[in-house]
């Protein structure tokens, strides 16, 4: 029986949920899956029953080189990763997926160039938003899963990812100003656990849990722009407004594309993405088009990642 194993990034949820949606693809299949998660963020994601945990903890830096040393890993046939560059990774057949991150990596260390261009390693990534500059082999796929538009929503998604920055404080400081002096207009309100806080219930804030249900009634996203939420965000046909895109090279990137594609709309402060919000929350012409433009992006690119994983099983 072939073994595989799903060994996702941990920095951000999106890496694991498109790990999450490739095991769950292949796991009714002649295969010993083993998926490799933190046991707090296992319950987030709907494991089928069959796939494998394999828990580990991320309070070292040398949490990778741990997992490299697991009895599992070490006999497995095949190495499912996202975002990830280990020099293990020649040892066997390895799939990847990668997106911006990679190229500023690939500058400071030329050693994961040579791993990458390894003839073990098939490299993915999404055809929209990657920028890797290098010369390696990659095939741009679509956006994972299918579109589904969204019938009816009535909440407002407000996310910022888990890192501690001056950014972060800023956008919390501002964005709890607008929300107690009702800059949203009674609106309901999912706010990211980062900078949530019990005080803001009453305003009709709830913490938000990023699952499938959440995800069905927002109507408009203020979100930090990781591939991960801007995936989830685009195949509901959710208007994604970009904050803190200035953290990091790959949200200045992800920023842009946003906006040259009118997925996405840049604004200078929190209070004018607020008020574009109120303008075109039911503004029915608006949204019937930017669900439109979300339809007519590139969907199912988890195909092709799964027409080569199955090729490398025989």
């Amino acid at each position: 029986m072939i073994s595989i194993c799903f060994v996702p990034c941990n920095n951000g949820l999106g890496h694991i949920r498109r790990m999450a949606f490739l095991a769950n693809k292949i796991s009714n299949q002649n295969m010993k899956i083993f998926f490799f998660i933190e046991k707090k963020k296992q319950k987030k994601f709907k494991l089928h029953k069959n796939i494998n945990k394999i828990y580990f903890k991320t309070n070292s830096l040398n949490y990778l080189s741990k997992i490299f040393q697991n009895r599992f890993l070490k006999t497995s046939d095949i190495i499912v990763s996202d975002n990830l560059i280990h020099k293990k990774f020649i040892l066997k057949k390895t799939v990847l997926f990668a997106n911006f991150l990679w190229e500023e990596i690939l500058k400071i260390n030329k050693k994961n160039l040579k791993i990458l261009k390894n003839k073990n390693i098939k490299i993915f990534s999404n055809y929209l938003f990657s920028n890797i500059k290098s010369k390696v082999n990659i095939k741009k796929v679509g956006f994972f899963d299918q579109y589904r538009s969204l019938k009816k929503s009535n909440a407002i998604l407000i996310g910022t990812g888990s890192a501690r920055s001056k950014l972060l404080k800023k956008f919390k400081k501002n964005i709890t100003k607008i929300i107690k002096n009702n800059g949203f207009r009674k609106k309901k309100i999912y706010l990211d656990p980062s900078i949530y806080s019990e005080e803001l219930k009453k305003y009709s804030v709830f913490e938000a849990s990023y699952s499938d249900k959440m995800y069905s009634q927002i109507s408009f996203a203020m979100i930090k722009p990781g591939l991960g939420t801007i995936e989830e965000c685009l195949k509901r046909g959710i208007p994604i407004i970009p904050v803190m895109g200035d953290e990091n090279n790959e949200f200045k990137f992800n920023t842009e594309i946003l906006k040259k594609k009118k997925l996405g709309f840049v604004f200078e402060n929190p209070v004018e993405g607020v008020n574009f919000i109120n303008k075109n929350f039911n503004n029915i012409i608006f949204l019937n088009k930017y669900k439109k433009r979300c339809k007519n992006l590139r969907w199912n690119g988890e195909k092709n990642l799964l027409i080569d994983l199955n090729k490398l099983t025989y």
